[in-house]
């Protein structure tokens, strides 16, 4: 091995056990990355696509600095099979990548250019989602991105010795199970930790009674991978209505915001089969519906009137906050025409 080889590596190790001795001060200089893509929009040329690559290199910086301290602390959150674990990997890379894919191929290739990656896009997108909805049986919800930042305050070395009874005595087993009736998850009364030690969490049920569960929580099941389909194929639904009917027609406007009215209410309809982090994605995707105010044509028509007034209202009125008024009205048309687009799921 060449020494620059040998260099880079040791380097690399080094900044390894850096970054997992350290993650309060990374996530300084993450935040610091972040927040300079909102400075470097609008100071120079082609300010659009820069401000989009060092965004997109900030959360894949995070993306990968998460990944080492997550194998340092030997806490895997995902415990999926290697195929849902690199396609979670391989959506959450592109989720992060995306704008600045269609911005660059509009520079580059111009308006067809960027309509064919936008395509492209979500053509695979829509592939990935539907392998981990349809065949991956611990994904009722894909979430976005589809491996989520890491809670890195909760990180900590875990104690083998405590708890040793408890682990004990789950011998391998489940800890719960599920009732038949209800489909209610119950821990079984010798699998239970110390109360000091114990984390409020569901217990964990083995495959097989999965099949015990009843009919009602099995067909709710059904729903909930219906509505998910629904909201993977809307993004293709809504290209397709821009294709035939225009770019800001408002029928591909109403197809997109029924199709993602029909998804939430499948949703919430079958809310007891999901678990606690899929409800809060179904929150997230609830109040991402106000966006729907943000995007064409609803905004060109009702909505960009009411900011400007709000704004300069805000400016006018409250003091040393009119310039921060008269940048984020500057800001709006770009930020309005480069992310409140409809096929971004």
């Amino acid at each position: 091995m060449s020494s620059s080889l040998l260099e880079l590596q040791n380097l690399y190790e080094r900044y390894v056990k850096w970054v997992s001795g350290n993650p309060s001060a990374l996530g300084d200089v993450e935040l610091t990355i972040k927040w300079l893509s909102y400075f470097v929009a609008g100071k120079i040329n082609n300010s659009s696509a820069v401000s989009e690559l060092v965004y997109s290199l900030s959360n894949l910086l995070v993306f990968f600095n998460d990944r080492i301290i997550e194998k340092a602390h030997k806490k895997v959150v995902d415990n999926t099979r290697t195929l849902d674990r690199r396609l979670k990997v391989f959506l959450t890379t592109l989720d992060y990548c995306e704008v600045f894919i269609e911005l660059s191929a509009h520079k580059v290739w111009g308006t067809r250019g960027r309509w064919f990656f936008i395509i492209v896009i979500q053509i695979v997108k829509c592939i990935c989602r539907l392998i981990l909805t349809l065949y991956c049986p611990s994904t009722k919800i894909v979430t976005n991105p589809p491996i989520p930042a890491l809670n890195r305050k909760t990180v900590s070395e875990p104690n083998p010795h405590a708890n040793a009874s408890f682990h004990d005595n789950l011998g391998g087993e489940s800890s719960g199970i599920v009732l038949k009736r209800s489909g209610r998850v119950m821990r079984k009364v010798n699998c239970s930790p110390s109360l000091m030690s114990r984390s409020w969490k569901l217990p964990s049920v083995d495959d097989g009674q999965n099949f015990e569960t009843s009919q009602p929580v099995q067909y709710g099941g059904k729903l909930v991978k219906s509505a998910e389909v629904i909201y993977i194929f809307k993004p293709l639904v809504h290209l397709a209505c821009m294709k035939r009917f225009g770019t800001k027609s408002w029928t591909s406007y109403l197809v997109a915001l029924a199709l993602d009215s029909a998804s939430l209410r499948l949703y919430y309809k079958n809310r007891v089969v999901l678990s606690k982090d899929q409800r809060v994605e179904l929150s997230r995707r609830c109040v991402a519906m106000l966006l729907y105010l943000l995007r064409s044509p609803f905004y060109d028509r009702y909505t960009r009137e009411k900011i400007a007034v709000l704004l300069n209202g805000i400016g006018n009125n409250v003091p040393l906050t009119g310039s921060i008024a008269r940048l984020i009205l500057s800001y709006i048309p770009h930020w309005q025409e480069t992310y409140f687009y409809m096929w971004s799921t």
